[in-house]
């Protein structure tokens, strides 16, 4: 389960998986969710923020009433100098991330994975992103 710690979009999601840059969306309702699969788009209605993974990221495996499953966990805090709806476009999201990815130091890094669209960056036991074609739990 990820958590956002403050912002817009403060709360717990249970997701797949856990990038270091993390895009959230605020719909015109009021209702929040996360872009954690890399073919995940904003909506019209819905404004995005963006949100830097602090710490580490790990897995929990829920076994519960109607939902069973490996999920992601890691805290998130908003980036509020970041405009996320210059960053809407997934294209745009992937450069911009793959590039504050790469300019993180190194002690950041450190057992964290980035996958935007276009660069697979992964740590050496397959295990922080569910999604990367070299995971074997796929």
């Amino acid at each position: 389960m990820l958590n956002l710690i403050d912002g817009p979009c403060q709360g717990d999601y249970m997701v797949r998986r856990a990038p270091v840059f993390l895009r959230a969306v605020l719909e015109n309702n009021g209702g929040k969710d996360v872009l954690d699969q890399l073919t995940d788009t904003p909506k019209d209605t819905e404004t995005v923020y963006v949100y830097k993974l602090i710490g580490g990221s790990g897995w929990i495996h829920f076994h519960g009433k109607g939902l069973s499953g490996f999920y992601a966990t890691g805290c998130y805090k908003y980036l509020s100098e970041v405009n996320g709806q210059e960053l809407r476009d997934n294209l745009k999201w992937g450069i911009w991330a793959a590039s504050e990815f790469a300019n993180l130091p190194q002690d950041e890094k450190e057992g964290k994975v980035q996958c935007p669209i276009d660069l697979k960056i992964c740590d050496k036991v397959f295990k922080a992103c569910c999604s990367c074609e070299r995971n074997i739990k796929k």
